[in-house]
């Protein structure tokens, strides 16, 4: 009997690889990172150092400059050999083709091959917001991908939304798919005392999030400690006009703010353990945080400990978990609440964290799959 097996392109982000990791444990999978010639001299790129597992087959596929954009035309034959070349190898172990996850719109010439039933489009962002002055080129190729595609996976329930409006005939393929929780994020121990009245933030510091508001909070609460974990030298994609900058400026430099420079991946949750409550203050306008979903909303919820955020779209799909603030005074009042008469439940919170893990996540891909897509034997 053939087995199920997949190959996922552009696994470069660590939520993208994290799935072919989750989905190595039942199937063979193979995990494929693209990087132009200087971008991978820049980064010098590496596997994240934790046991592979035994179904999981991996390549880094470095290629000159220009090979996913204006050269695209050049490189086209050579990387659909390769993708041919990882389904034939994959459907030789499992006796069935691979499906083919793609989570770029610059992918769609590259898996035109590629069976529309063994091909899943998985939408990691408005992808317009990357290059807009490239916006036509990139919705020509993402529709490419949801006209061709078996089943669109988002991470964000915004854009499950704004694919449906675009594409009302494919609205019954399009669904949410949020990011899981690394199992590793789960606190093992939530009784441990936190660092007393803490408010953390770890991540991008850059005009996503509101620092006026960030600045008026702190202000108002003089009793607490507001912890930021990260640098302050990636802005990520500025699209702000604000002078963002300077409330930021003033925001850290609080006498009860307390900044932190980017530390490792693996040190992260131990800040996350440490706060007594971890905080979304994002600007709920900014177009990235309309259409993201935030690593932070489940790393957080994994902590075990309070999570508040700004009314962004993907924080209101938890209610349970995270409270919601509209006002600088709302948060204050929340965050006092919090932090003087906690009343959450920190096992019912880690046991639904649980839930949501990446190998949960990829039997729940797997079962959609075998639900609504696939078809028998296809050779």
């Amino acid at each position: 009997m053939a087995q199920q097996s997949f190959l996922v392109l552009s696994a470069n982000t660590p939520w993208v690889y994290a799935l072919a990791e989750a989905l190595a444990r039942d199937c063979p999978t193979h995990a494929v990172r693209f990087y132009d010639w200087r971008n991978y001299v820049r980064l010098r790129p590496t596997w994240p150092d934790r046991p592979v597992p035994e179904a999981l087959s991996r390549s880094m596929q470095t290629l000159p400059p220009g090979y996913a954009g204006r050269l695209e035309w050049l490189f086209r034959p050579y990387v659909r050999s390769l993708v041919r070349r990882w389904g034939d190898r994959l459907q030789r172990q499992s006796g069935d083709y691979p499906v083919v996850i793609a989570p770029y719109p610059y992918l769609a010439p590259w898996v035109r091959n590629v069976p529309s039933d063994r091909l899943i489009y998985y939408n990691l962002d408005d992808y317009r917001l990357y290059e807009p002055h490239r916006q036509d080129w990139i919705l020509e190729r993402e529709a490419q991908l949801v006209e061709r595609a078996a089943m669109v996976l988002c991470l964000s329930g915004f854009q499950v939304a704004a694919l449906q409006k675009r594409y009302p005939h494919k609205a019954e393929s399009i669904h949410h798919f949020p990011l899981g929780v690394a199992q590793s994020y789960l606190n093992p121990d939530p009784d441990r005392p936190p660092e007393p009245k803490t408010v953390g933030y770890i991540g991008n510091l850059g005009d996503r999030v509101d620092w006026q508001l960030v600045q008026e909070v702190a202000s108002g609460c003089v009793e607490v400690t507001f912890v930021f974990v990260g640098s302050t030298n990636e802005d990520g994609n500025s699209i702000d006009s604000s002078n963002w900058q300077t409330h930021r400026q003033k925001a850290l430099a609080l006498p009860n703010v307390r900044h932190i420079d980017k530390v490792p991946q693996d040190k992260v949750t131990q800040y996350y353990r440490s706060f007594a409550m971890s905080w979304i203050p994002y600007v709920v306008t900014h177009p990235f945080n309309q259409a993201a979903c935030p690593t932070k909303i489940m790393d957080g919820i994994a902590s075990g400990r309070p999570v508040l955020s700004t009314d962004i779209p993907e924080s209101r799909v938890y209610p349970d978990w995270i409270e919601i603030f509209r006002s600088p005074q709302e948060a204050i009042d929340r965050i006092r609440v919090c932090l003087d008469s906690p009343t959450h439940s920190a096992s019912k919170q880690l046991e639904f964290a649980r839930q949501n893990t990446w190998p949960v996540r990829a039997v729940e891909l797997q079962r959609i799959l075998q639900e609504r897509v696939l078809t028998d034997g296809y050779t």
